[in-house]
């Protein structure tokens, strides 16, 4: 199979951090996904799928797992430190308690930029539904971002974005934000008040509607 390559621009600014102008590849087979090392794992819905590491070394996060969401990654690895943040480039979708993010698109998205290991992979894979059942609503991709540091410096990496796959996004409304928790709070939406996971279709969360 050939190698599909999808290259974006994009720019996004938060307070004391700005994320400057950046091109993003993202890298990805048909059914698959492929890591920086070369490793491929499928990314089809199935009852039970081999769990493999994506390759990455860090991981860019956009909604729930964001610092303050209700997934707030330190939940998941205590004592995480965000090395940084990055304008991802896509189309991101309200739905409902949390968003999904389409790699394709103009639109600029914050992600936070964390350091990866596999632990932590797992964890949020079990948390976006992939395993170890996938239920279909995301995929691991690999994606090259321009991330900002505090110090005011940039470094281009190679991160893990969870992508929203097509059929979950269908139809969904698309936010005209960048910062999806700023945009959430000003909703006046009600909160999930646990962390919650896709790992199975029944624990899914519930719609915010």
């Amino acid at each position: 199979m050939v190698v599909a390559s999808l290259l974006y621009q994009s720019v996004i600014a938060e307070p004391q951090l700005h994320v400057a102008r950046n091109m993003h590849a993202v890298r990805f087979l048909s059914g698959n996904y492929i890591s920086s090392m070369g490793q491929i794992a499928s990314s089809s819905s199935s009852n039970s799928v081999p769990w493999r590491r994506c390759g990455a070394t860090h991981v860019a996060v956009y909604g729930t797992l964001r610092a303050g969401g209700v997934n707030d990654i330190a939940r998941l690895h205590a004592g995480i430190r965000r090395i940084g943040v990055t304008a991802l480039t896509g189309t991101l979708h309200d739905l409902g308690w949390y968003p999904g993010l389409s790699l394709a698109g103009t639109q600029s998205v914050l992600a936070e930029v964390y350091p990866l290991d596999d632990a932590l992979e797992q964890a949020m894979d079990g948390v976006e539904g992939i395993w170890p059942k996938d239920v279909g609503e995301y995929a691991k991709r690999i994606v090259t971002a321009q991330v900002q540091l505090p110090d005011g410096g940039s470094q281009r990496l190679e991160v893990l974005v969870y992508e929203a796959q097509p059929s979950l996004v269908r139809g969904a409304p698309v936010i005209d934000a960048s910062d999806w928790l700023a945009w959430y709070e000003a909703q006046g939406k009600p909160h999930s008040n646990q962390p919650f996971s896709l790992r199975t279709e029944s624990s899914a969360a519930p719609s915010a509607d």
